[in-house]
């Protein structure tokens, strides 16, 4: 008798919801192993969030056009091969992460965000190839829930090997889950998309793309949503452990504490249904509102507290529905002749987002206290919340 695999997604080449969660659960866990470390490891290293934000910074300047090069590189090598050296360079740039040194930290950090600024192109390319428009709300809430179990479970398990073992563990471990995620990937033998066709110099011309992609007005917006959703989740996971430590929150409790905080993404399924029901304009409005200003509060708070850890709680609200919805206003606007080209513009939200944070971040330490720039990115919120109201119609 036959055997069927456990995973029946393994036997189709056409990639549905649950392939692509799969991937994206995975690159995510691997990601969030290192979550709350790359900040307490940079601390060790530099002694100051402030040159270490500046080190981040320099490393996101350095991989942003990398990312901006792969549509290129798509059209020219497909997919699946720009999926596999995405794979390469994370785990390379786990391994200098491990190495406790300043160029190890900042090399580490370029190759590490390239690669997942990568991984997120070819998933996102993937996803909008296969999956019907109607279904793509549901598709997207099912890759968060899986990511949300892994920042649930990993940054906390990160945490606790660093503290309790050899503190290369946790690198190992990272590097390992992104090994497994490489092996899957060539077994479910996922296909390019029938509309791919053969590279022309418009395609390849990434000037040409930037200009068509920033002269739609939709397209600038959605760009917004996506590089200010990000940059609250790098802002969290960047300052969040000082806040907490400020705390008084220990070392080796500051993983798991950060995964029950973003547990709240369990209920994505239910809070995508939340979005569609109520208008997804409205849904982003209302979601960096309540984002912006539990932020705002928690800077102006008279120092680091219980209450202030409360109200980044139910700031995480607002930032797991972003992270839900917050593609779809690109999902539903972008023309699929210009697809790959498009998508490869707007996939460098992550790297400008991870630029744009530590950077602006680095300059404000020269003149406020860490707890101070919470008050800094709630504004920032609640403004891009103003911004967002200028999305099209269509996007409901």
């Amino acid at each position: 008798m036959a055997i069927r695999p456990l995973i029946r997604i393994a036997s189709s080449t056409a990639p549905g919801g649950l392939t692509l969660s799969t991937i994206y659960g995975l690159e995510n866990a691997s990601r969030a192993t290192l979550g709350s470390l790359i900040t307490i490891a940079g601390l060790e290293i530099f002694n100051s969030a402030k040159y270490m934000s500046i080190s981040i910074f320099i490393s996101s300047i350095i991989a942003l056009p990398i990312v901006l090069f792969a549509g290129s590189l798509i059209r020219l090598f497909s997919r699946k091969y720009i999926f596999s050296l995405a794979c390469f360079l994370i785990i390379i740039g786990v391994i200098l992460l491990s190495q406790n040194s300043i160029i190890s930290y900042t090399l580490g950090n370029v190759l590490r965000m390239a690669g997942a600024g990568l991984t997120m192109l070819c998933v996102s390319l993937y996803t909008m190839d296969f999956i019907p428009r109607k279904e793509l709300a549901q598709v997207e809430s099912r890759k968060i829930l899986f990511a949300a179990m892994s920042w649930v479970l990993f940054p906390g398990i990160g945490t606790w090997l660093w503290i309790n073992t050899n503190q290369i563990f946790p690198f190992i471990l990272s590097s390992l889950i992104m090994i497994i995620l490489l092996f899957l990937f060539w077994w479910l033998r996922i296909k390019e998309a029938e509309q791919i066709t053969e590279p022309n110099k418009s395609h390849l011309n990434l000037i040409n793309n930037l200009k068509i992609y920033f002269y739609n007005p939709h397209m600038r917006v959605a760009y917004l949503i996506a590089v200010t959703r990000s940059s609250s989740w790098v802002f969290f996971f960047t300052y969040g452990p000082i806040y907490f430590i400020e705390a008084g929150v220990p070392i080796q409790w500051i993983g798991f504490v950060m995964g029950a905080i973003i547990s709240i993404l369990a209920l994505s399924t239910y809070f995508a249904k939340i979005g569609e029901k109520i208008g997804i304009r409205r849904t982003i409005f209302y979601s960096f509102l309540i984002s912006g200003l539990c932020f705002s509060i928690m800077g102006i708070l008279p120092k680091p507290t219980l209450i202030g850890i409360i109200f980044l709680l139910i700031a995480t609200l607002g930032m797991d529905m972003l992270d839900i919805i917050g593609n779809l206003p690109f999902m539903r606007t972008v023309n699929p002749k210009t697809r790959t080209e498009m998508t490869t513009v707007y996939s460098t939200w992550r790297e400008f987002s991870f630029a744009v944070t530590p950077g602006f971040a680095s300059f404000c330490l020269f003149f406020i206290k860490v707890q101070s720039l919470f008050l800094v990115m709630g504004v920032f919120l609640i403004s891009a919340g103003y911004l967002s109201k200028k999305m099209p119609g269509r996007v409901d």
